[in-house]
This record gives structure tokens, sequence and C-alpha cells, in this order.
């Protein structure tokens, strides 16, 4: 190889002892090379350069090893043959202008001269031409794919004169051509034809009714066309069809909304604390998110009833008309979509860890269609998030029960009852009514648990309970205060109306007769009544110690009976007496 290249660049030299050193220290045939030449020793150091490469050794850092290229280094002092590509970035002293350099590096040791030539070959041109080359190839491509679907021109009447050859939208070009481009148009785009451009457009969507009847969205780009007088002659222009990429472009906007609109919806869930409040935001935003008239959330509750948990809106369909449909329904087919009283009726089973928990349920009028696929679609995943969200409700449901009732008899606790008390009694100091506060302790309760145990105390207590319940109305407040305490609350009553009910409870403490442990000690009840009057500023606290105080003297007088505490100022009377 080497031969041939000094045969090449040096006819006659060959095999001639020192004439690479010489030739190219005198200037000689090397400088015919159109690119540099250097040689270097096997240590690297630099002897001799053509032209060319004297003017290049700064930016190639010929013989110098600590700049010099690596693999160029590597391959000098291997002293192997080998081609390498090098660039670098020349400055320009007269135009202060950088350009790019491409080089590719011959490597040729010469062993019988211990030298090693450096042949460099410029391939800036070769690599600008194949940028060029790729770059033309590309903007074809571009052209091919604007131009892709097809060409046309139309007449000042809009009719096609002419169509691409290979047609368009499942028309061949003969059945295009002489028919008017309004036929193929929808209504809104044939009023303002793209196809009778007066002006330049570019890029503007239409829809356009291909050979199969669908509609398909083209981009139009057109000027109109002039004759040499200026007189308007028709337009001409090119169309591609994007119904794919618009169909895509909707379908990504729509996810993009449906995941916003879950996003909100479970953040509300999140930010509100209190169950209401959260499942009552959550059914306006769902209303608002799929154009309906309203929407219920119901809950399952321990009885296996649909309950309300929040609406919104107005003229909502009966529950028990919604669940008879839900039950009905096939549970695969959600959501289910009926028509029921003018009402179109949107509805959804939510469910947790596979067990129906409620429903969702949305309604508009009758007359306003069917519903819509993006409405079936938010309806059915918001069904899910419900279902989680219901089921978390009904633990904080639990929990809050549990920590406001008396676990053995489902009663209010002591806690709880302090609360609502405090509730019951501002409430009727505000309204100038009447209530009273009833506290009942069970007679000869010791011996059921000593003698009988404790489980017949426990049942002794549950039937007080039940006794009690009744005993009362729906909105009465009644407590297990702890042991054999019982209280209540009872609104509106005065001293006659709760003497009337405390002589019915004594009566019906007979059924607690069977739970006694000692038949000379019957189980029974003591009663002390104290009567919130309206006009009295008294706290909860004194109304709570007059209660008391009435049953324990009932308990000094003989048990079994009911006792009316005195009023209010007749109480603090006798407490300063004493």
């Amino acid at each position: 190889m080497m031969d041939a290249l000094l045969s090449k660049l040096l006819p006659g030299a060959r095999g001639q002892k020192s004439t690479i050193l010489e030739l190219v220290s005198e200037q000689g045939a090397f400088n015919a090379y159109p690119g540099p030449v250097a040689v270097l020793d096997y240590a690297g150091r630099l002897l001799a350069t053509n032209q060319e490469a004297d003017n290049l050794k700064d930016e190639l850092h010929l013989g110098d090893l600590v700049a010099m290229d690596g693999a160029v280094k590597d391959a000098i002092l291997a002293a192997k043959p080998t081609n390498i590509p090098i660039a670098y970035d020349h400055l320009d002293g007269e135009t202060d202008q950088t350009d790019h350099r491409t080089f590719e590096l011959q490597i040729l040791p010469v062993e019988a001269e211990n030298l090693i030539i450096v042949i460099s070959r410029n391939t800036a041109f070769e690599s600008a031409f194949r940028s060029a080359l790729a770059e033309s190839r590309q903007r074809y491509k571009d052209l091919v794919e604007v131009c892709g679907d097809f060409c046309w021109e139309t007449d000042s009447d809009g009719q096609f004169v002419f169509v691409s050859p290979t047609g368009a939208l499942g028309y061949t070009a003969d059945e295009l051509v002489g028919s008017s481009s309004e036929t193929f148009l929808d209504a809104a785009n044939a009023a303002a034809s793209l196809f009778r451009a007066k002006s330049h457009v570019s890029e503007i969507d239409i829809w356009f009714r291909a050979a199969n009847a669908d509609l398909a969205c083209l981009e139009v780009s057109a000027r109109p066309v002039h004759d040499s007088s200026g007189v308007y002659r028709g337009a001409r222009g090119i169309c591609r069809n994007v119904t794919a990429v618009r169909d895509r472009e909707q379908q990504l906007a729509r996810i993009q909304v449906h995941e916003n609109l879950i996003a909100h919806i479970i953040q509300t869930i999140r930010d509100e604390i209190e169950p209401s409040a959260m499942l009552e935001a959550a059914a306006r935003i769902i209303t608002q998110a799929v154009d309906a008239k309203g929407c219920t959330i119901l809950r399952i509750d321990h009885d296996g009833n649909h309950v309300e948990a929040a609406a919104f809106g107005q003229n909502a369909p009966d529950n028990l008309t919604v669940v008879s449909l839900l039950t009905q329904a096939n549970p695969d087919a959600q959501p289910l979509q009926v028509n029921r009283d003018g009402l179109a009726l949107l509805m959804a089973t939510t469910s947790c860890q596979q067990k129906d928990n409620g429903a969702l349920v949305l309604w508009r009028d009758e007359e306003e269609g069917a519903w819509e696929v993006d409405a079936r679609v938010v309806t059915d995943d918001v069904a899910v998030h419900m279902g989680v969200a219901l089921q978390q409700i009904s633990y904080q449901l639990e929990l809050e029960t549990l920590s406001r009732t008396d676990p053995l008899t489902g009663l209010l606790n002591r806690r709880a009852f302090s609360g609502e008390l405090e509730t019951r009694v501002r409430r009727a100091a505000e309204t100038g009514a009447h209530g009273a506060l009833i506290y009942i302790d069970l007679d000869n309760f010791k011996p059921v648990n000593d003698i009988l145990g404790h489980q017949k105390g426990d049942d002794a207590l549950i039937a007080v309970s039940e006794m009690l319940t009744h005993a009362t109305r729906p909105g009465d407040l009644i407590a297990r205060l702890g042991g054999d305490e019982f209280a209540l609350w009872l609104d509106r009553t005065d001293e006659g109306a709760a003497a009337v009910r405390a002589k019915e409870m004594l009566e019906a403490s007979c059924c607690l007769e069977p739970y006694s442990g000692d038949p000379a000690r019957p189980l029974g009840i003591s009663i002390g009544i104290a009567v919130h009057s309206p006009g009295f500023d008294e706290t909860v606290d004194g109304l709570t110690s007059r209660a008391d105080d009435a049953m324990y003297e009932v308990k000094h007088n003989g048990k079994a009976s009911y006792a009316l505490a005195p009023a209010a100022t007749q109480h603090k009377e006798q407490a300063l007496s004493t």
C-alpha cells in the first residue's frame, strides 16, 4: 500500500534512501498533493510537512502528543496503518469567522526509515454534499406529504376544473371534475367555501363528504386565480386529509378534560371534612360536568336500604324507582340509561371491594335526547371513585357512632348526650319552649350481677334501653350514662307532661321483673325530673344537678317512683339556705 501511494505522489522515488524527508523538506512533489502531508518519527515528533500541513499543524497539533487527538496519537505510537476521521473549528483571522472543518487522516508507517507519514483528505465538501442531499430528500418528503392527498383548481363558480389524477377520498378525478365543490360540503362550510377563495388562506379545516358518505376533515391551503386583466377566475390549492389527526386530538382533549374532572372531584372529596359537604360538592360538580339537571348520590346503610346521601338540582326521580331499575338491570350494562316520568336517567351502581354500597343517579329532561358517550364514560368512572368515597364515609360514620354510643345498648354515651343536651337546652331557651331532663337509676341492680351473673345484668340493661326507646318519641334523646344510670331529654315537655311520661315508664318497668336477682328485691327504676322553663337563665350543670337530686330523693324514699325537682329559682334558694 505504501509503495502504491508513493508511486502516485513521487514517481521514480520508490526505494530511494531519505527520499521522503528530502522531498518534503525541499517542497517537492508532495506539494502536488491537494491535502496536508506530514512526516513524524515513531516517537510522534514532527520532522517535516508540506505547505498544506504547515498551515494546519496548529489545528491538528502535529508533533504535540499532549494536545493531539487521542485516536491519532494512539495510531502514531502504535505505528499501525489506519484511517481516522477528525473535525475541528477553524477561526479565520482575517474575517473573524469560524467554520467547521472535517478531515480523514491516513496513518502510514514506513518501517524502512522508521518514519510515519500522515496524509489528510478534506472531507468537508462530501459532508456538506451529503447533508444537502439529506435535506433535499426531507424537503421532497414534506412536499409529497403536503400534496399527498390532492391538488385542485376551481372556476369562478366553484366547480372543479382540475383534480390530482389519483382523485381523492374515494372519488376518481373524473368524478370530481365538473362537479360543484359545494355539493361535497356541509351547510356551514358551503356558505364560505374555501374552494372559491378570494384571498390567500393557509391550513384551514373544512368537512368534506367522502365517497362512502362519511365526513372527512380536510386541511385546505388555497389562493385565488386571476387572469391578466385581474378578473377573478377561480381558485387553486391543496388538501390534506387530517381526519385521523383531528380525531386523535379530540380524543386526547376529551381524555384531558376527563382526567381533570376526575382529579377535581377527588380533590373536592379530599378537601371537604364533613361527609355531607363532601358528597354535596361531588354531586354539584358531576352535574355540571355532564350538563345534567341534577345528581343524587345514594348510600346503602347497615340495614341494606338505599338512603339519600347527597343531592343537587331539582325534580329528582323517586329513589324507590331508581333502586328498582338498578335491581332489575344487567350489572354488566353500566351505566344504565332509562327514560322515566319525563326524565332521561343515567344511573351507575357504586361499589368497593366487590360489594355494592350505593348508586350515582343523573337526570335531565327526556326531550334532550340520549346521553352522550362522554357523559356515560364520566359517570362510569366517577362511580368507581364514589364507591371508594362512600366506603370511607361509612367507616367515618361507624367511627363516629362508636365514639358517641354505648356499645352494649346502642344508646348515646355520656359524652355525646352532654353535647346534645347543651344544644337542646340552648334551643329551648331561644324558642321559649319547655323541656324535661329525666335521670333514671335502676333499683336493686347489684343482686342481678351478684346472683345471676354479669350476662344476665347485661340482658337487663338491654331490656331497659328497649323499654325507654318505646316510651319516648323519635326526636327525644336517650343515653346510658354508665353502669345502671340512664338519662332522657324530652323536647317541648312541661312538668305535667313529664309526670305523665314518668308514670308510663314506671308501669312499663314491670318488664324488668324477670331479670331480678332476688324476688324480695325486684329490679325496678327510680326517676328524677328537672324541667327547663322559659325565661330562666339556667345552665346545663344546674339542670343536671336538679334532676340528679330529684332521682336520689326517690332512692332515699323507697325507690320505684318519680320526683319532680323544684323550679330553678326554688332550687337556687334551697342551695343557698343549706
